[in-house]
């Protein structure tokens, strides 16, 4: 069939004629198919029997590729018709001095001059100083908890179908008492002294929280056919070390789990993954549905038409089309051939390539409304290519890995942001560590580094470095986009990157680390992480070194528990700062200023976790 052809089809079509591609494909071959938060001590997720493994004859069944490697835990080892996996977690945070100093803006009376923002808010009371004995406690604590439900549903030893649902998700503790009704709150009915409440109700959305109390994240299906495996629905997404895709949970190229992980790639996708016949590679294909714009049960438009919503324009959505080549071990595999003393090497490519001809503005837009298509609907023409490299090789007691990003492309629209004839993106990011073991394997030593291009462009304020308020789009004039930022769930610290800026992003980093296991169940971690600025002038004290951080861990793990604590400090650098020069400035009001060297800032984190 024609290239023009099938590109000239709409992305539903396409993906129904892959679906039956891989269908037609495997009914003709007939083979017969094949089967952070730190703990304690370095787990595996199988306990090895004593000795090292016997190299095991090459299997004549296939090992699908990641995202789809087997599942870890033994799942299909002994068929079951159904397997519940998770955990339950409870974590306490103790933040001090997270704004380093400086004053958050948004806690400021209405009509106070700017006075450039902060990295982390201040506590509440810091904006009431007339308030006789209110104080300004730079410290702020909290407790959060969650269940996490991970059910297989096994139809049989061919076909499964996998949920993951949370309970009470990163609920804070003591956050819904009853009779906390936020969205009526008013003059006319005030709300009752807080403390009169004596227990707690349920999360509801929009009423006491932002969500509700059960919230089911993923729902896919597997199926072995007999080329290889079919995967479709809500899944993970997880590739190499998780610097672009982090599933945020399982990692199945390690074989480790992150307990402390909150954010997590989902994608709605179908993919079709088998081993390259004569050789060891393994690939993967798929259509990913990247974004949907509006839907007919978000707006007044179609409602009652139809038993199910649909997607009311092709035209605005966002389609990737992605592939895999890998040569890939299990974990398992990986660690037994270092064991035998050979050497071990895996490495792939992920490759996506993403379009979106028309988007639509949601400004200001509220679920049911009326849609005005002709204030909304703007024209986009995007298009990016994405290589994600990632290798990882081991021998004796020393692993190698890294992961190299590239996002490239070209977005040809952008009028609405004042940017004429469009913007080429251009942004890259990678990572590598080089780990070694002495001791039996209780003692590792290790240096890792990593980088994120940046832009020139502060953030909106410039001291909110977060990324929640990065200028991702640039400005009049700016013909490239430059800026590439971490997965959230790609932990590299406890402070700068996880809490005060949300991500590496046009940053570099340096962080040696020791990790020894005192025994079989307590272990101990520490870290050194300097950081610096690639774009000095897009930090608040356009200068380049944002800090250096230590940080230390204890952890104890006995069969399913989990537990430690954490202790986290950060000394910042002229790249936090605030001068004078740059604006910010003082409240002659409020007496106080924002102009100023940035102070050390310290965390405290403990943790219990239940997994199953």
């Amino acid at each position: 069939m024609p290239k023009s052809l099938v590109l000239s089809m709409p992305y539903s079509t396409r993906t129904a004629l892959l679906l039956l591609l891989i269908g037609t494909t495997a009914a003709e071959a007939q083979l017969t198919p094949g089967g952070g938060m730190p703990s304690g001590p370095q787990q595996q997720e199988e306990q090895k029997k004593e000795g090292v493994a016997e190299a095991a004859p090459k299997a004549t069944g296939l090992l699908p590729t990641t995202p789809a490697l087997p599942p870890s835990k033994g799942r299909r080892k002994r068929w079951k018709l159904l397997e519940l996996d998770g955990y339950y977690r409870l974590r306490t945070d103790w933040f001090k001095n997270f704004n380093l100093g400086h004053i958050d803006d948004a806690l400021l009376p209405s009509g106070s001059p700017s006075l450039g923002g902060a990295p982390f808010p201040r506590a509440l009371s810091c904006s009431a100083p007339t308030i006789t004995g209110a104080g300004c406690d730079g410290a702020l604590s909290s407790a959060n908890m969650r269940l996490r439900l991970e059910p297989t549903i096994n139809l049989d030893e061919r076909t499964s179908i996998h949920v993951q649902a949370d309970v009470l998700d990163n609920l804070v503790l003591g956050s819904t008492p009853t009779g906390q009704d936020l969205s009526s709150y008013s003059t006319s009915n005030p709300p009752p002294v807080g403390a009169f409440s004596g227990t707690q109700g349920p999360p509801v959305a929009g009423v006491n929280s932002d969500r509700d109390s059960i919230v089911v994240k993923r729902a896919w299906a597997e199926v072995a056919v007999p080329l290889g495996i079919l995967k479709l629905g809500r899944q993970p997404n997880h590739w190499g070390m998780g610097v672009q895709h982090n599933a945020g949970g399982e990692d199945p190229i390690n074989g480790a789990y992150d307990y402390d992980a909150d954010y997590g790639d989902t994608v709605d996708r179908v993919s079709f993954s088998a081993l390259i016949p004569g050789t060891n590679l393994r690939a993967m294909i798929a259509a990913d549905w990247n974004l949907t714009r509006l839907v007919s049960n978000q707006t007044d438009a179609g409602r009652g038409r139809e038993g199910h919503p649909y997607d009311l324009d092709d035209k605005d959505d966002a389609d990737g089309w992605v592939a895999v080549i890998s040569r890939m071990d299990s974990p398992q595999e990986f660690r037994d051939r270092v064991d035998r003393g050979e050497l071990a090497y895996n490495y792939g490519v992920y490759f996506e390539y993403k379009t979106q001809s028309f988007d639509s503005d949601l400004t200001d837009f509220t679920i049911g409304e009326p849609l005005d298509a002709t204030a909304r609907f703007l024209p986009r023409s995007l298009t990016t290519y994405s290589p994600d490299l990632w290798g990882k090789l081991g021998i004796g007691p020393v692993t190698v890995e890294a992961e190299l990003v590239a996002q490239l492309g070209r977005v040809s629209r952008l009028d609405e942001f004042g940017i004429i004839d469009g913007a080429d993106i251009r942004k890259y990011g990678g990572t590598a560590r080089v780990t070694y073991r002495a001791l039996e394997g209780k003692l590792r030593l290790g240096l890792e580094g990593g980088a994120a291009s940046g832009d020139q462009w502060d953030n909106t304020l410039q001291g909110n470095t977060n990324i929640a308020y990065a200028n991702l789009i640039g400005g009049p004039n700016d013909h490239k986009l430059t800026q590439f930022l971490f997965n959230r769930d790609y932990k590299v610290d406890m402070i700068l990157f996880r809490h005060l800026i949300g991500a590496v992003t046009n940053a570099g980093y340096v962080k040696p680390f020791l990790s020894y296991d005192l025994t079989k169940s307590i272990g101990f971690k520490v870290a050194n992480i300097t950081s610096f600025a690639l774009n000095p002038v897009a930090t608040p004290g356009n200068q380049t070194m944002y800090g250096t951080e230590f940080n230390a861990d204890i952890g104890y793990t006995a069969g399913g528990f989990h537990g430690g604590v954490s202790y986290g400090v950060l000394f910042p650098f002229g790249a936090l700062s605030h001068p004078e020069a740059l604006g910010y400035g003082e409240n002659e009001d409020l007496s106080v200023s924002n102009i100023g060297d940035a102070s050390t800032a310290h965390t405290i984190q403990f943790r219990a976790v239940l997994s199953f």
